[in-house]
């Protein structure tokens, strides 16, 4: 294989897509990955850094293009990050989810198992209910892929209707308080109960301009509940500091997961895409097949919101987690919601995992880097009858699942979820049975 130069020219043939959605094209044998080419297409492009064993390049032109090639439903897209699959169809984007899934599966943990279609989000559009917008000499925006360079946006296509409508009279009214310091905007919606916060984020307390905004703010919306101050001044990458302050209005709102209701905080994390998350949650209910006298341990439990759906078809549920807040709301919902079997305790599931005497269903819902080998080696010891597993990341689940099938479990079906339309990003519940 002779390796191309950087600057080189290349006529490339695209035969996939790469886990951050951009186009992988071989040049004799030498991969080169390429932003905006899709699967199926012919492509020149110019390589703009070589490695050992593969490259990037930038598109030129496209000499042919795909089917499944459209028109982007943003005019940012290229320019802005939060999008990457915005110009290919939404069955291809689709299939293109599964088709990650199962490259992960075979070429990370030498798997081959049953690998669903994967599901379609209930709306391909406005489906996110919450937007963290940068904020940069009063100009609100998205950053560009890969650095802190700021898009100005002025709406967002993939950002649900309420939380557009609260963007735009949080514009409008804080483009007449320049001066505050504000450097983060974020807007969290409850779309099935249409209630909102509003979190402004700067680098020191709030002015009493940024105060007077923050009434005008509240009362610009009858969605709007609260808005509430976050104090940040570390480094740029991380959004929120740890001091809050409500400024107007309440400092949560409630949303609802099928027939249950959920506090949700400033902090807390919860699904941004709330209708595939109820799919995802029902579709895990139906795969654990309870018959009421088990015991599920939850060992990254969050707010609660898996624990609780599992909680009234199954004996008891214990839910663990590492942030003492999610803790608090987890607590908080399954009060809310009247249940009395789930139990939440604050601490790592590695730490707190070996020391459960007994679970007949295992739920995981790890971070973006999967499972510690803590966790796995517990879930060996108390080898449950079934362990149902959530990624958001196929590359760290197919190294779990390879993990957990030496142990001696059967993977019985991967199911993806599409819980990010327009982005590369693709879900999946994998059930494992002894």
């Amino acid at each position: 294989m002779n390796q191309p130069q950087k600057g080189q020219i290349l006529s490339l043939e695209i035969r996939g897509l790469g886990s951050a959605g951009e186009g992988v094209g071989d040049a004799n044998g030498y991969a080169v990955f390429v932003d905006g080419a899709l699967p199926g297409e012919r492509i020149e492009a110019t390589l703009l850094d070589a490695r050992k064993r593969h490259g990037f390049g930038k598109l030129l032109n496209i000499l042919r293009p795909s089917p499944g090639r459209t028109e982007p439903a943003c005019p940012l897209f290229g320019r802005c990050g939060g999008c990457q699959l915005m110009h290919l169809s939404y069955p291809l984007q689709l299939e293109a989810k599964r088709q990650r899934a199962v490259d992960a599966l075979r070429r990370i943990g030498n798997l081959e198992c049953p690998v669903e279609p994967c599901l379609p989000s209930p709306s391909p559009l406005s489906y996110r209910n919450k937007i963290q917008l940068p904020v940069q000499n009063g100009v609100f925006g998205l950053y560009a892929r890969s650095s802190h360079d700021l898009v100005p946006v002025q709406s967002c296509a993939i950002h649900c209707s309420l939380g557009e409508e609260i963007f735009q009279k949080a514009k409008e009214i804080l483009a007449c308080y320049p001066n505050e310091g504000l450097r983060h905007l974020l807007i969290k919606s409850a779309i099935r109960t249409n209630e909102a916060l509003a979190i402004l984020v700067t680098n020191a307390s709030p002015t009493p301009a940024l105060i007077e905004a923050s009434g005008l703010l509240l009362s610009s919306h009858p969605a709007l509940k609260g808005v509430v101050h976050n104090q940040h001044s570390g480094a740029e990458n991380v959004i929120l500091g740890s001091r809050y302050r409500v400024l107007a209005g309440e400092e949560t709102i409630r949303e609802k997961l099928g027939d249950l209701v959920f506090q949700v905080s400033p902090a807390s994390f919860f699904q941004v895409n709330p209708a595939q998350a109820e799919r995802l949650y029902g579709k895990a209910l139906e795969y654990a097949a309870l018959s009421g006298s088990e015991t599920v341990v939850d060992a990254y439990c969050g707010v609660g919101t898996l624990a609780l759906f599992f909680a009234r078809s199954a004996r008891k549920v214990i839910g663990i987690e590492c942030v003492s807040q999610a803790i608090e709301n987890a607590k908080k919902n399954a009060s809310l919601n009247g249940i009395k079997n789930a139990s939440f305790h604050c601490a790592k599931a590695e730490e707190c995992l070996p020391k459960i005497p007994r679970a007949d269903v295992i739920l995981l819902n790890p971070p973006r880097k999967g499972c510690e080998k803590a966790v796995l080696d517990a879930i060996r010891s108390l080898f449950p009858a079934k362990v149902i597993y959530v990624s958001c990341d196929p590359a760290t689940l197919a190294r779990d699942l390879a993990a957990l099938s030496a142990f001696g479990y059967k993977i019985e079906t991967v199911q993806p979820f599409d819980m990010f339309p327009q982005t590369a990003h693709v879900e999946c519940l994998a059930v494992l049975k002894k």
